[in-house]
Order: C-alpha cells, then structure tokens, then sequence
C-alpha cells in the first residue's frame, strides 16, 4: 500500500513546545530532536472528532500514572486537545486508508502568451 507513494517529509506536530514527527505508517509520533522519545497513537484518547491526551512536560511524553498522581502533578501537565487525523495529515490519512495520491487538476494543453502584453485592455 505504501509503495506507490512519493517519499515526503512527514508533518511535524507542536505538543506543548516539543516537536514530534507525526507517522501514521508505523501509528506513532517521534520527538524531532530524540527519536527515542516517541509514543503510539493507541495510547491517545479518541473521543471521534479527534483525540485528547495528557502530556507530561518533564518527561516531554504521554503522561503515564494513576489520577492520584495526576491530581498532584496537574500544574506539570497540560491536557491537549487534536483533531482528526485526517487533518493533521492529510497525505498520510489517504495512504492510511489506501487512497491514491491526490493528483492536481492540470490544463490538457499549456497556455503559452504568444506575445507581450503592454497592460492595456481592449
């Protein structure tokens, strides 16, 4: 399924200051700066429009403990609200699904100026 798709720099998402790629290939984000860092998108809360996750600062990670702990560390935490996957990569949503690559409308037949326009109208 993916072969037939161009190779592309994947889409970098933001997620509270620390930059992850976004794979959909391998169903996981990467930290841009430290490929070790990385989370699976089964961890992420999917509420149907989109996801909701915790995001834990120090770890710059998926937040991973029980609400007690949560309800101590809630000033390190930020709660991070994403929309659809689709939109957060739309290329890679359609290679996901087994869609070939969007093709941009082209003319048939290039338009060519045959000669300079002076900028005066008819």
């Amino acid at each position: 399924m993916w072969e037939n798709w161009p190779a592309r720099r994947l889409p970098e998402v933001d997620i509270a200051g620390t930059k992850f790629f976004l794979d959909l290939r391998l169903w996981e984000c990467r930290e841009v700066e430290d490929f070790s860092n990385r989370f699976n998108l089964d961890d992420l809360y999917d509420h149907g429009k989109g996801f909701i996750f915790c995001f834990d600062h120090k770890t710059k990670n998926l937040f991973q403990g029980t609400k007690e702990e949560y309800e101590l560390r809630k000033a390190e935490l930020t709660v991070i609200r994403w929309p659809s996957l689709q939109k957060l990569d739309p290329v890679g949503y359609r290679a996901l699904m087994g869609l070939p690559p969007k093709v941009e409308k082209q003319a048939l037949i290039q338009k060519k100026r045959i000669r300079p326009s002076k900028g005066k109208r008819l």
